[in-house]
């Protein structure tokens, strides 16, 4: 397991307090999801880490090392790279790049070929009105993925109109695939959304553009958002593999 799945997975978990020689340091609070965030520039990481972001995805020629060194995750957007190759991909790890974010465009030579500490997060659409049985994107669990980002693009209105119906469609889109989620959000949601955000199942959100005083609410927000027992929202496993994660 690598460092981006940890990050993921340790999401609304309390964070043990740890002792020193000082004395015992205060516990990290928890957050509902965990916050990424894209960093178009080596100076915007340091500030956006600080307010809080977990995870810094870059484009391939920006140094994220900053992100690293201050505790997030540093992975590279490969969507608009020509020709990903599995050298493409152990130069990057070489780097210290520790995820690669790709689209279904990607070759699967280079999905599959094995490299040790690297992660792949495919980014996928929401299913077409005409698969009213999702079959394609069931078909999903099959790629030799670490994590999956479904590309929702929600809008702060679209949380603060959510109805009971559509909740529970969209949070099912997150039930289906067997990959630890990620959501992206076009705009920070209002403080009275932020729960139902955490709610849809997704283990971490995605700010495509954000300031760090917009990360510093988000975490916040998501920080009193209580933790969601295990039990709630399962979904039966489907026949590729969805429904459990």
């Amino acid at each position: 397991m690598g460092k981006l799945i940890e990050t993921l997975q340790r999401a609304g978990k309390p964070t043990s307090a740890a002792i020193g020689f000082t004395g015992r340091s205060p516990a990290a609070k928890s957050k509902a999801a965990a916050i990424a965030v894209t960093a178009t520039s080596v100076d915007a990481i340091p500030a956006l880490v600080k307010a809080g972001a977990d995870i810094v995805c870059t484009p391939p020629k920006v140094d994220g090392t900053s992100a690293k060194e201050a505790g997030a995750v540093w992975g590279v957007d490969l969507r608009g790279s020509d020709d990903v190759t599995a050298t493409t991909l152990k130069e990057l790890h070489e780097r210290g790049v520790e995820f690669v974010l790709m689209g279904q465009a990607t070759g699967m030579r280079a999905m599959s070929e094995p490299i040790e500490g690297l992660e792949r997060v495919l980014i996928v659409a929401p299913p077409a009105a005409d698969d009213p049985l999702r079959m394609a994107y069931r078909a999903l669990n099959l790629a030799e993925v670490d994590a999956a980002v479904l590309d929702l693009g929600i809008m702060a209105r679209d949380l603060a109109t959510m109805t009971v119906e559509r909740f529970a469609q969209t949070r099912a889109l997150f039930e289906t695939l067997r990959f630890p989620m990620l959501v992206t959000i076009a705009d920070p949601p209002a403080s009275e959304d932020v729960a139902t955000l955490a709610r849809l199942g997704a283990q971490g959100v995605w700010l495509a553009t954000a300031t760090p005083d917009v990360v510093t609410r988000l975490r916040e927000d998501l920080e009193r958002v209580p933790r969601e027992h295990e039990a709630v929202g399962t979904l039966p496993k489907s026949p590729l593999g969805g429904g459990e994660r």
